[in-house]
């Protein structure tokens, strides 16, 4: 079901440029602070493409989607990006340390994968996604007709990783400014491509992260085709690059992103809690470390979030399973029923705060946070009203979500580490 083959690749020119001065996180992730540093990191950093900065007098013809396809243009004639030598599938690895964990090393592929809908069931989405990054990802696509990215796919039941000799001198190795090591080899003897081709044909893929971009992908080939109909089935735009990454592999981890809400009309603290009782066990904690490490505890099955105000007040909530959830589930698909994040975006924040799915879409009231130290404070400097923390999704859940063709809230997965942009680039 799913073609995934070699790719005739970009690289940053390793004689002359150091990977880790070029390469950033994924657009997405970027702030305002991080756009600037990586600026000044290097003048050939792909956030110049991925992430242009716009600059007085910007109009539809002069803008940063228009430098950003000038650097790409500029920067393959002054040798900054130069092309393999063969077609490759890359054998990629990160070796990473988790906040407060050991190390661990993730293993991946990085080729072309052929596009298809979603509803051919050949790739299978987990997460909605909203209309404005689309737009922004597909105006950079047209201007510079490549991806500097990679969508984060997932697959089940890993192939035998001896087609790639561990002895192979890397084409890039690195750390990046997160102490993440990034190892890239090329996979180009044709025996290994066709193994890898072939274990790959009836495989369903799973979109992990990049579905926006994998969206966008979608509609640029829609526009390739029209533009050019004779172009066959495989001409470059058929495909997007992709990461794919085998289910079981002991370095795959999805963390939380917990929640800090603020502006709702009218918040009174004891009604909620008053609320939560008809609903949850709501329990005191005495600090942020406490409630975490009992939503840690959490056993299989048991529905744990936390909850914080100002004041340094802290509250471990767990679901009563006595209460039937498909009340305020009618209107949603049933696996939402035990997923944490479904629970907290259509019980709590919805039915309880009174913040429709609209004021989500419009991050009107809710802002997204990796760190809960980082959460916690915010409400205690008086950024918000409260904060809600979640325990991770877990891979089971996001592949029987997809599965049943449903999704799951935004910002319900993070993927740690991310895939760095830059690392690859497949010309289109």
């Amino acid at each position: 079901m799913a073609d995934v083959q070699p790719l005739d690749a970009l690289l940053y020119n390793s004689q002359t440029i150091k990977p880790a001065d070029v390469v950033t996180e994924p657009y997405d992730k970027i702030t305002a602070a991080m756009q600037e540093a990586y600026y000044k990191r290097h003048p050939n950093n792909v956030v110049r493409i991925i992430l242009g900065q716009e600059e007085p007098g910007d109009d539809e013809t002069r803008n940063k989607y228009t430098r950003a396809a000038q650097f790409f243009q500029e920067w393959q004639k002054q040798g900054v990006l130069v092309r393999a030598p063969e077609r490759a599938v890359y054998a990629y690895e990160q070796t990473f340390e988790l906040p407060k964990g050991k190390q661990h090393t993730r293993r991946a592929w990085i080729a072309r994968v052929r596009l298809s809908e979603f509803g051919e069931g050949k790739i299978l989405p987990h997460e909605r996604t909203l209309s404005k990054p689309k737009q922004d990802r597909l105006n950079l696509l047209r201007a510079t007709k490549a991806h500097f990215g990679q969508i984060f796919l997932l697959y089940k039941n890993g192939i035998n990783r001896t087609v790639v000799d561990s002895r192979t001198e890397p084409l890039l190795e690195f750390q990046d400014e997160h102490g993440i090591q990034h190892r890239l080899r090329a996979v180009t003897d044709a025996t290994h491509l066709r193994q890898l081709r072939d274990y790959f044909l009836p495989k369903t893929l799973y979109i992990a992260d990049g579905h926006h971009r994998y969206e966008t992908a979608l509609a640029f080939r829609d526009e390739m085709r029209k533009a050019f109909p004779d172009a066959g089935p495989e001409a470059a735009h058929e495909f997007v690059m992709a990461t794919l990454v085998d289910m079981n592999d002991p370095g795959l981890f999805i963390l939380p992103t917990h929640r800090l809400i603020s502006n709702v009309a009218h918040f009174d603290e004891a009604k909620l809690l008053g609320q939560l009782e008809e609903w949850f066990s709501v329990e005191p904690e005495p600090s942020l470390d406490s409630m975490l490490a009992n939503m840690r505890k959490s056993r299989p099955g048991e529905r744990m979030f936390g909850l914080s105000f100002p004041a340094d007040r802290y509250f471990s909530l767990k679901l009563d399973d006595r209460k039937s959830r498909s009340t305020f589930f009618a209107r949603q698909p049933v696996l939402w029923e035990n997923l944490d994040v479904a629970i907290l975006h259509v019980l709590i924040l919805e039915r309880l705060l009174g913040i429709d799915e609209t004021r989500l879409r419009e991050e009107a009231n809710i802002r997204y946070f990796r760190e809960p130290e980082t959460a916690a404070r915010a409400v205690l400097n008086g950024k918000g009203q409260m904060a809600f923390y979640l325990n991770p999704t877990r891979v089971d859940e996001v592949r029987a979500v997809a599965d049943a063709r449903s999704r799951m809230p935004q910002k319900s997965t993070d993927f740690y580490p991310k895939l760095p942009a830059g690392l690859v680039v497949y010309p289109i």
